[in-house]
């Protein structure tokens, strides 16, 4: 049973529900994945994760290599390479010899690729309709630039702190 004491401090401690980050963060973490299992592609009764959606969203026009993925998604070569290798048994993407240096292969998109990315975006946008009208435009565009600047503050720190 809870003493007396313990009871005290934890009520006195404990945060007003708006500053609470931790319960903030995954309750829109799981609003967000009720409401993207219902719009994200699927693909075979796969639904698409978010590390499988950053990957097709990273690959650009023109490819990258594996190496280059990685980096760019703060994982490590092992991490993506399991997810590029799902991403290859889905067909959403190839990988090819580098015309440059054949000693690397490079990540592409396959229009299959392509069209999920595009069904992706379109997601994207409803969401962010749905933002903007729960809190109106200029509250819905100021969340969002503080959510990019805090994601680029957070992206930096990573990368300075695991080399």
């Amino acid at each position: 049973m809870l003493s007396k004491s313990a009871r005290k401090k934890i009520l006195d401690r404990k945060p007003l529900k708006e500053e609470s980050v931790g319960r903030l963060i995954y309750l829109m973490y799981r609003y967000l994945s009720v409401w993207g299992d219902s719009r994200w592609p699927k693909l075979g009764g796969h639904t698409l994760g978010p590390s499988h959606i950053h990957l097709l969203a990273t690959i650009g026009l023109d490819g990258v290599s594996n190496s280059g993925m990685a980096r760019r998604a703060n994982v490590s070569k092992q991490a993506m390479s399991k997810l590029v290798k799902e991403m290859l048994n889905l067909e959403l993407i190839v990988i090819q010899v580098n015309e440059h240096d054949s000693r690397c292969n490079i990540i592409t998109l396959t229009d299959k690729g392509a069209e999920v990315l595009l069904k992706i975006w379109e997601a994207n946008d409803l969401l962010k309709k749905e933002i903007e009208r729960r809190l109106g435009k200029a509250k819905s565009k100021r969340l969002l630039t503080l959510l990019a600047e805090l994601v680029d503050g957070l992206d930096s720190a990573f990368r300075n702190s695991n080399p």
